[in-house]
């Protein structure tokens, strides 16, 4: 298993097409973020992986035995180590990987379960209900150079993809719900390419079940058609039927539906 320079990443490209609708591809093969690329030893690769952060992605062939001992090696030597005992996952191109990666993750806890993917096109009129007492502002400097309170936690959700909160202002958008001079959640753009972006979302307790989620998410699409997105998407677990619900409240279109793992080490 070799990594793939950044620059000659095209040659690996081909393998993830199946789940290009994922924006973190595209992101990465289109040079908008940064991550490890591997692939088998052959001037064609047969089989790759992507890791980026606690997300790992599998492309090409699972029956390659001498890659598959290289990543079972890079997952055993590697990943796992530096989990400190934290989940991460695994999505992968075909249900075919399953059994593969069922062996390779032997003796640890191994969760299978369907995730959604969701698309709509952002909308400038979307009507936005928000809870007496609430409100919701833009994530822009004059919020962040503010004294509201949750701060801090904003910004490590601004930089989990980005370099910075700067940087996260210059390529990325978002908005916030406020109560009581008190962030109490996000709706963040992620992987943002082209005229398409995803979106990261959440609501702090004791504020869910009151349509919050429900308001920001209107609130950001209608802040993506303004910035010119003519696509968003939504990425969760099937069993989440809160999110589930939240991306059908707000106009959303189930277009995929595939099988990942979480890994928790033991």
């Amino acid at each position: 298993m070799r990594e793939i320079p950044i620059s000659t990443t095209l040659q690996v490209h081909g393998l993830f097409q199946p789940l290009e609708h994922h924006l973190l591809i595209r992101a990465l093969f289109e040079g908008n973020l940064i991550a490890k690329i591997f692939a088998d030893g052959n001037p064609q690769p047969r089989a790759g992986l992507i890791a980026y952060n606690s997300r790992f992605i599998l492309g090409g062939d699972p029956e390659d035995e001498s890659f598959n001992r290289d990543i079972a090696a890079y997952f055993r030597e590697t990943v796992i180590p530096s989990r400190n005992g934290e989940g991460f996952l695994v999505t992968f191109t075909s249900e075919a990987w399953i059994p593969t990666l069922n062996a390779l993750f032997a003796g640890n806890e191994i969760i299978l379960a369907p995730r959604l993917y969701f698309e709509v096109a952002p909308d400038q009129n979307l009507e936005i209900d928000l809870p007496e007492g609430f409100s919701i502002q833009p994530v822009a400097m004059e919020l962040m150079k503010s004294n509201m309170e949750g701060l801090e936690t904003l910004r490590e959700e601004m930089c989990s993809e980005r370099a910075s909160v700067e940087d996260f202002l210059e390529k990325s958008f978002g908005v916030c719900p406020v109560y009581e001079n008190q962030i109490v959640g996000w709706c963040l753009s992620e992987y943002n390419t082209d005229d398409r972006c995803e979106i990261g979302i959440a609501t702090l307790q004791p504020h869910q079940r009151k349509g919050i989620a429900t308001a920001i998410t209107k609130a950001f699409l209608i802040e993506a058609a303004k910035h010119g997105y003519q696509c968003v998407g939504w990425d969760c677990w099937e069993r989440n039927e809160a999110s589930v619900a939240t991306a059908h409240k707000a106009g959303f279109e189930k277009k995929h539906r595939e099988q990942a793992m979480v890994i928790i080490p033991r």
